[in-house]
């Protein structure tokens, strides 16, 4: 009985981890194609537009007394997650 038991727990241990694998869902053709002929580059876009405003609104900052560094997070470190770092099909950033 002991037997069994520990071998019962033993696989649903071992098998336990590639559930949550196969749950993960894989992109589609038409998702991955839609995120690199046109989400994709939008991103770049968005991102070359913060680079180039970057330095003004940093200048500007300590008039409106903003905090500098959520002005560095929206303008230069999310962009380059959207569009760098995000996996291809994966909307979500």
């Amino acid at each position: 009985m002991k037997k069994i038991l520990f071998s019962l727990i033993l696989a649903v241990a071992l098998l336990a981890p590639a559930g949550a694998a196969y749950a993960q869902e894989t992109p589609n053709l038409g998702e991955v194609v839609l995120d690199i002929a046109i989400v994709r580059p939008f991103h770049y876009v968005i991102m070359a537009g913060g680079v180039v405003l970057y330095p003004f609104a940093w200048v500007l900052d300590p008039l409106f007394r903003d905090d500098p560094e959520l002005l560095k997070e929206e303008l230069l470190t999310r962009p380059y997650k959207c569009a760098i770092e995000r996996p291809i099909g994966k909307f979500d950033c």
